[in-house]
């Protein structure tokens, strides 16, 4: 969720110069093997981006490859039979460009960031990795090992994450979808084969299964003649969309209570809800979406600033989430304070919420504000247009969400939240973790 800053409501007066993001210079292509390609053209900067989404993600996966889509990405990095094990992101950084990837629970995209006269250069090399990656026993164990370490020290030496994924595992049942954590679980990172790889690789990353972005300073149909030139002669795999994919199964009533090493405690609560994707009616994800803005607000107010029973709050939804998700309030209390009184103090700000939802009347009117604001400004970023467009396409739901965000959210009434809350944040069907600190020696 966007942070919420106080001092920017002021700058929506100067709104005149910025712009909401419109279909203006956008071109779409779709080629006769299913690679869908988006172009957005803005001139600010002689420099683009162009982004490779794949649709597969941790959500695809199941024991005992959770994670291998993490793994792949990095085996993305270890050669074709074109460039050596390394050489794409030498070649990138030659050219005066950055590159890197990132892998999500519905998808693993990959990037570059150059002068626009680099153009082919990106997607002549991004193509050819779409099909004709090596995979390298040696360059595998290298990798697992590097894995390993990041789960070290993402996961395992993080308290805070380690409550995070107990939570997934908790509030989602084994065989669905977001259950396991995206880097995967340590023991089946050491038990991937060279065969799991290649045939993950072999079966999503597919010209139909992937969307090419490009934004910045750019011809659009210069795009799509590279991509044609390089993508265009690659088969799609017609077994994709047989493929049983898994959405997120629900389990509620769920606790459990960790005993790490860690300096603070930690408490989390989850509510199981529709994402934009999966929403009978979107007009409950855009509220969803509000009212965890209103609520991160609201509850940061009262309890950390006014009575200051806490030290920190925070709320969050996935809008964007392929499958189900969660809507998650997490706090660390204040010293001297027990979990327990924190959890009633937020049951007792959501009921007062649903029972007079005119108190935050004037409050909503100020988050819209905050939120248009910060909206606008972020999309300012060549790498945020993209990123929007390409998300929004992989988890089909289409690039004109973007373009009616704001809208949608301005549409939102105080009566509405009330609602929504009542429908949805029912503490006795919530999950929760408790992180319970341990002295560190």
């Amino acid at each position: 969720m966007v942070k919420l800053i106080a001092c920017i409501v002021l700058l929506m007066q100067g709104l005149a110069f910025a712009k909401l993001p419109s279909h203006a210079n956008i071109s779409t292509k779709t080629l006769d093997n299913g690679l869908k390609i988006i172009v957005k053209v803005d001139k600010r900067a002689p420099v683009f981006i162009s982004q490779l989404w794949y649709g597969v993600g941790a959500s695809d996966e199941s024991r005992p490859h959770t994670g291998i889509s993490h793994m792949l990405e990095h085996m993305m990095f270890k050669g074709t039979r074109a460039y050596k094990a390394g050489e794409f992101s030498r070649i990138i950084a030659k050219n005066g460009g950055v590159d890197n990837a990132f892998t999500s629970k519905d998808y693993t995209a990959y990037y570059q960031k150059m002068h626009n006269s680099k153009l082919e250069l990106a997607i002549k090399m991004e193509a050819d990795r779409m099909r004709n990656l090596t995979f390298s026993t040696a360059e595998l164990e290298k990798e697992r090992q590097v894995v390993i370490e990041e789960r070290r020290m993402r996961v395992e030496d993080n308290p805070n994450a380690k409550v995070y994924e107990n939570l997934r595992l908790i509030s989602f049942a084994q065989q669905g979808a977001y259950h396991a954590p995206v880097i995967g679980f340590k023991a089946d990172i050491e038990t991937y084969r060279l065969s799991d790889l290649r045939q993950w690789y072999e079966t999503y990353y597919a010209p139909n299964n992937a969307v090419l972005v490009v934004v910045g300073d750019v011809d659009a149909q210069a795009v799509i003649k590279h991509a044609q030139r390089y993508f265009g002669a690659y088969r799609a795999n017609p077994n994709i969309e047989n493929i049983q994919r898994k959405p997120s199964i629900a389990k509620t009533k769920q606790s459990k209570k960790l005993k790490l090493k860690a300096k603070l405690p930690f408490y989390t609560i989850a509510f199981h809800v529709p994402s934009l994707k999966t929403a009978k009616r979107q007009t409950q994800a855009y509220q969803l979406e509000m009212l965890a803005y209103i609520l991160d607000n609201e509850l940061s107010k009262t309890l950390v600033r006014n009575r200051q029973i806490a030290s920190s709050m925070h709320v969050s939804y996935r809008l964007y989430d392929k499958y189900d998700t969660l809507f998650m309030i997490s706090f660390v209390p204040a010293a001297g304070v027990e979990n327990q009184t924190l959890v009633s103090a937020i049951q007792a700000q959501v009921q007062r919420l649903i029972d007079n939802p005119q108190l935050i009347e004037q409050k909503l009117k100020r988050i819209k504000a905050q939120l248009e604001s910060s909206f606008v400004f972020e999309q300012d970023l060549i790498h945020t247009q993209a990123y929007y467009l390409g998300m929004l396409e992989t988890v089909g739901l289409g690039i004109d969400k973007l373009f009616n965000y704001v809208d949608k959210m301005n549409e939102i009434k105080a009566q509405e939240l009330s609602a929504i809350a009542k429908q949805y944040l029912d503490f006795n069907q919530s999950n929760s973790v408790e992180l319970l600190p341990q002295e560190i020696k």
